[in-house]
């Protein structure tokens, strides 16, 4: 039997095998369960698609099992981004929302991801409740007839970024790769709006994303850096659902986000904000140097934004992101968003004056070092997987490639950090996958963490 499992960011499935109709109305169902459990009757829920294939009837069905339950759903019009609608949650002051996404999964993919109350993703105690509820599922669930109330978040989402990023273009041209997911309602139009010139690559929606994976990495900007390099301008690029972004600049060199991150929390502070920032503990050590600089603190959290929203929730972060793409501000959602750190991204750039390059080698003067990191992933066999994880749980040394290790930690992988740099290791809980994260200062010392950490967990 199938069992549905919410994973780092929601549940995900391949269209008509996994991901099915009657799936979805036992998704829906338990989560109208919480709901009602939580909130009672009548209880406002949204439900919102993203542009993939089947999401507006999926939609219409999840929407009609919240109705039959007592709740009151309102379906957002049209294809939506992921961060448009957690804000949607928090100007309705709804008490959650049911999201189709799979984010920067390939087009086969569909998902489901459940926003609560507070406008971010959802925490384990949450998902694991909503898990616990599907196999009560009635064999027939109840289907309301009829269609629910519908809203259009667009214009009220599009005001509160402009009014949160202030900025002005004068005519500046900007390049944007939407990479035909639902950033292209949103991205481009702002930035005309705030008087730049727009050159748009993949805007039109496709639900098969011409063949691709939509996610903003270096691999799938090759188009975006062509052009950025050609107008000699940024380059802005959002996935899927628009809450990953992708960033080249006008020589059409991609940065990762763990460069963009320390660029961007180095602005704001610059600018005259003040707060911490917190980080997954695969994402740039600089995020740390740069407040304890500035004389603010630092959180980091195991993988998954829901850690970090809960934290822009608790405490004074200004910044929290992920090496994987996703970000937000204070006085902004607890969700991650594309289309926002894109514009503040030029932001940065326009209001220093200064291109990517040297925002970032300034960091570099400022902390005394250059950071390089990398990502590895590794596809092994279960039995590899296995004795890797027995490899890891014994692994207890004073020293890591000779160098001093300065702490472990073992709540999300193996985390080992040294004097000069730290290597992360991080089995997939649902696939028989291994990640490999390292960061260093100077290239000769990745390369001599990346070759001694192959060796010792037996990669090479």
């Amino acid at each position: 039997m199938y069992m549905i499992k919410f994973g780092t960011d929601g549940w995900r499935g391949i269209i008509a095998d996994d991901f099915t109709m009657e799936n979805v109305k036992k998704v829906s169902w338990a989560i109208g369960k919480h709901v009602l459990e939580r909130f009672g009757p009548g209880a406002v829920v949204l439900v919102a698609r993203d542009g993939r294939f089947l999401g507006e009837r999926f939609v219409k069905v999840s929407s009609q099992v919240l109705s039959g339950m007592g709740l009151e759903p309102i379906v957002l019009e049209g294809p939506t981004a992921t961060p448009v609608c957690a804000f949607a949650v928090k100007h309705l002051n709804a008490k959650g929302a049911i999201m189709f996404t799979a984010s920067h999964n390939p087009p086969e993919y569909q998902g489901l991801k459940f926003i609560p109350f507070y406008a971010g993703p959802a925490t384990p105690d949450i998902t694991s409740v909503i898990e616990s509820y599907i196999p009560d599922a009635p064999a027939k669930i109840k289907v309301a007839e009829g269609d629910a109330r519908t809203f259009d978040p667009t214009e009220n989402y599009i005001a509160h970024v402009k009014s949160l990023v202030q900025i002005s273009g004068n005519g500046q041209v900007v390049v944007t790769d939407t990479l035909h997911g639902v950033g292209g309602r949103y991205l481009p139009r702002i930035l005309r709006e705030c008087g730049f010139e727009v050159v748009s690559i993949n805007e039109e929606l496709r639900p098969d994303f011409a063949g691709l994976s939509p996610e903003p990495k270096r691999e799938t900007l090759g188009n975006l850096a062509s052009e950025a390099r050609k107008l000699k301008t940024l380059g802005l690029s959002t996935d899927g659902d628009a809450d990953r972004f992708g960033i080249v600049d006008e020589n059409g060199d991609f940065y990762s986000a763990n460069y963009i991150l320390a660029i961007l929390y180095n602005y704001l502070l610059e600018s005259g904000r003040k707060g911490g920032v917190a980080r997954t503990v695969a994402t740039t050590h600089m995020l740390d140097e740069i407040a304890r600089i500035a004389g603010q603190p630092s959180w980091e959290t195991p993988v998954g934004f829901k850690y970090l929203g809960q934290l822009l929730l608790r405490e004074n972060v200004l910044l929290a992101g992920e090496e994987s793409g996703g970000a937000s501000i204070a006085g902004h959602i607890p969700e991650k968003d594309g289309i926002m750190i894109c514009l503040l991204v030029l932001k940065a750039v326009c209001d220093s004056g200064h291109p990517l390059r040297v925002l970032l080698d300034n960091i570099y003067k400022k902390l005394g070092a250059r950071y390089v990191s990398i990502r590895m992933d590794f596809k092994i066999t279960h039995e590899q997987k296995e004795q890797l994880v027995s490899v890891m749980d014994k692994w207890n040394d004073d020293t890591f490639c000779g160098e001093n290790v300065l702490s472990l930690r073992r709540d999300d992988g193996l985390k080992i950090v040294c004097d000069k740099g730290w290597v992360l290791l991080r089995p997939s809980g649902t696939e028989d996958v291994v990640r490999l994260y390292i960061e260093a200062n100077g290239d000769d010392m990745l390369e001599k963490l990346k070759k001694c950490s192959l060796q010792i967990f037996g990669l090479d």
